[in-house]
């Protein structure tokens, strides 16, 4: 055990430790390369950027969000773009509306009505082992309307799942343990991909669709066409859990005074939960009415944010909603954004997209074999990267520029592979902070992620491939 964990330790050293001369090198190496003649010149460049940013998302040799950030002077420098055009992303709507975001879930946390609203939920459920996992897949469907950040759905949860991990009062690693953790985990994750506030991924998306096709998905769109296939798998990922990790008792000791005790030390409901339901309230009912009153996701967010922080109405400080707002998403989705465009606006990722075509043969593929297997080949990247957002960011102009060599409508691909990668970083423990922060109990193995994940990952792709070629058809989405 030591020996492994000092070599895991080295790898991660040396790969941080050649990540930056490996980019630079790729970057050199590509523009180096005789350019063909469907090949900008500016493209040409866009492509040897994008190709020394990859190896440094992949390698993380330098932070996250200063490589994201450092794509604005090397596109201006390399004469891609000029300054405006390189900062673009960081106006998006999307970059906005992941700020509004995090600042409602800030709210949820503070005022604690996320976890009064865990602890009726649980109540209500019961308290039995295989009720107590499914009262936590249940919460993870309401949370992910109420707090848009994945991060703050396992910050609230996880604690509330470690109480009863304790009370059921086995020392060491036991299966109940791990199902109610893979639970917490997996299940958050699923059903991000049916909600477009509840995970970064599905906003830019959107924004990469609305660039393309020049028509967006707002909240109510983006619910009817991901929520019934993100409920289908989630309730598939606590079966299949269960399967595998059944409890060694069903019913837990101790379990319902747990909880009403919990309840008990909430006391009242404050006038601060109060006022972050009617907020909530106010902004959800926007979301899900935004194609009749035609408000746009992101203002009916920032509507939200502003009453938050209103005298007599709002409860939040700036010093609250700063310590809720990830700042290294944020850069990570603006520079991404900035640079997924200019693969587009330049040809690079069509270019990229035909060159992959050609050269795995897809041209004999029918549409719906192309889309599957273009979900598993996003689906087992997936292994290569931490965190989704750098991942979409990657991924997405590529998918565009497929459904472009093959001449249909972009959002056939690009909606399905941004929900398998928003919502399903399910293989390893690295793939997501919440993952990690799960894994960080000590309670689990590196290997309860892929033994359980692989199943549900492989009848996601087919699930989403399935979805796009029939029932987003159905609907008039294409």
């Amino acid at each position: 055990m030591h020996i492994s964990s000092i070599k895991k330790v080295s790898f991660e050293e040396w790969k941080k430790r050649l990540g930056l001369p490996v980019a630079i090198l790729t970057t050199i190496f590509v523009l180096m390369l005789q350019a063909p003649p469907q090949l900008s010149i500016v493209a040409h460049k866009a492509l040897a950027l994008f190709s020394g940013i990859f190896v440094l998302y992949l390698t993380e040799s330098i932070p996250l969000p200063i490589t994201s950030l450092a794509i604005v002077p090397l596109a201006v420098l390399m004469g891609i773009e000029k300054p405006t055009g390189a900062l673009l992303g960081f106006a998006s709507t999307s970059v906005y509306l992941i700020v509004g975001a995090f600042v409602l879930a800030a709210a949820m946390v503070k005022s604690k009505l996320a976890e009064r609203m865990t602890y009726k939920i649980m109540e209500a459920v019961g308290t039995s082992s295989t009720r107590i996992t499914l009262g936590i897949v249940l919460v993870n469907i309401v949370l992910a309307f109420l707090v848009p950040s994945s991060t703050a759905r396992t910050a609230i949860l996880l604690p509330v799942c470690i109480g009863i991990i304790n009370v059921f009062g086995k020392e060491g690693r036991t299966n109940f343990a791990v199902n109610l953790l893979l639970t917490l985990a997996f299940t958050n994750a699923t059903i991000s991909a049916g909600i477009l506030t509840a995970t970064v991924p599905n906003p830019v998306t959107v924004d990469f669709i609305t660039k393309i096709s020049g028509h967006g998905i707002n909240f109510g769109e983006w619910l009817l066409y991901g929520f019934p296939p993100a409920l289908l798998m989630t309730f598939f990922a606590w079966w299949v859990i269960q399967k595998y990790y059944p409890a060694e008792i069903d019913n837990l000791p101790g379990g319902e005074i747990y909880v009403k005790e919990k309840l008990k030390e909430l006391g009242a409901i404050t006038s601060n939960e109060i006022r972050a339901l009617v907020v909530f309230t106010v902004v959800v009912g926007l979301w899900i009415t935004g194609g009749i009153t035609k408000i746009d996701t992101t203002i009916a967010c920032l509507v939200g944010v502003t009453l938050l922080f209103l005298p007599k109405i709002g409860f939040l400080t700036w010093e609250d909603a700063n310590k809720g707002i990830s700042w290294q998403i944020i850069f990570v989705a603006g520079g991404g954004i900035s640079l997924g465009e200019m693969l587009m606006k330049t040809g690079a990722a069509k270019w990229l997209a035909v060159t992959i075509f050609h050269g795995l043969g897809l041209s004999s593929f029918s549409v719906i074999l192309m889309l599957v297997l273009i979900m598993f080949v996003i689906q087992y990247m997936h292994i290569l990267f931490v965190g989704t957002t750098a991942m979409a960011t990657a991924f997405l102009p590529i998918v565009i520029g497929m459904a472009q060599v093959v001449n249909i409508n972009p959002i056939i691909f690009a909606l399905p592979a941004g929900m398998i990668i928003g919502g399903y970083p399910l293989l390893m423990f690295y793939n997501t902070l919440p993952n990690i922060l799960i894994y960080g109990t000590g309670k689990l193995k590196v290997g309860d992620f892929p033994k359980v994940g692989f199943i549900i990952c492989t009848v996601a792709c087919l699930v989403y491939g399935l979805c796009a070629m029939t029932y987003w058809k159905w609907l008039g989405l294409y």
